[in-house]
């Protein structure tokens, strides 16, 4: 690759970066937009932070797990950001897990005191589960929950089982599975194809609940892989039976970062999200 190439690959380089948003699943359901976000400010220009989960939050800091890509490197760790809560800077950064196969969406399992991580590692062909050392900052090895290929799998407690939903390799983009199990660690069966289209089938964050609703963010690959979030409406999730319909829908609405948001998550009251754009945003447009 020419010098020329190699700057044109640069400036147009994909950019994630996390922001936060001061608004409750409450307040984002009864007004469906996110309001004002708050984006991480950090000094890096070679990687970007995406996939972001909440482990905590208060008065000082609020600590996130995401996903770290170098731009020079094709495989993404795990991560866990320290950040100022007021200013929203990064103050410290662990590496939370790091192999070599392309990690991202370090979705949080809480088990009592306990926090299990779930992330996506389809590379590998398999599932796994991680417990977080917080005296460490590691992930470390549990067990393999499944065998397969599967894209951002996110476990919800239901009643008194236990639904993984996640995309499968080829079709990351495009079809919904749900699986279920009698507990989170064990084993899941495949239930079936509960959503199709890349307009709202892969998941894009945790399931939430707003006064005994149950609200499903999804991806819209429509145009372009995580474009936006869909707000999808559990109606039904029993015995087998999934159904859900289309809310509203979150857009990228930021100048910077205004081609993609594909991750939304709380944690009390307080959101995250990511958003995609340039590296160099006025000359990225050009």
């Amino acid at each position: 690759m020419g010098l020329k190439s190699k700057i044109i690959k640069y400036y147009n380089n994909q950019n994630w970066n996390i922001g936060f948003v001061g608004t409750s699943p409450k307040g984002l359901v009864e007004n469906q937009k996110l309001g004002s976000v708050e984006w991480l400010k950090h000094p890096y220009k070679d990687r970007f932070f995406a996939d972001p989960f909440i482990y905590s939050v208060n008065e000082k800091e609020i600590v996130v797990f995401v996903e770290e890509l170098e731009f020079d490197k094709p495989i993404g760790r795990l991560s866990e950001l320290i950040v100022d809560a007021k200013s929203k800077k990064l103050v410290r950064k662990y590496t939370l897990l790091e192999l070599d196969t392309h990690l991202s969406y370090p979705a949080i399992i809480r088990r009592g005191d306990d926090v299990f991580v779930c992330p996506e590692n389809g590379a590998s062909g398999k599932l796994s589960l991680y417990k977080y050392n917080g005296v460490t900052h590691a992930l470390e090895f549990v067990s393999v929950i499944m065998n397969e290929s599967l894209a951002d799998a996110t476990i919800r407690q239901i009643g008194d089982k236990f639904y993984m939903f996640a995309t499968k390799v080829p079709n990351t983009q495009g079809d919904l599975y749900l699986y279920q199990s009698t507990c989170f660690d064990g084993e899941y069966h495949e239930v079936g194809l509960v959503a199709k289209g890349r307009g709202n089938a892969r998941p894009a964050g945790d399931i939430f609940e707003v006064e005994g609703v149950l609200y499903r963010p999804a991806q819209n690959c429509s145009k372009c892989y995580g474009g936006a979030t869909e707000i999808m409406q559990i109606t039904k999730c029993e015995d087998g039976c999934f159904e859900e319909k289309h809310l509203f829908s979150l857009p990228p609405t930021s100048f910077r970062y205004h081609l993609g948001l594909h991750t939304l998550n709380f944690h009390g009251n307080i959101g995250v999200i990511d958003g995609y754009g340039y590296l160099y945003p006025l000359i990225g447009r050009l």
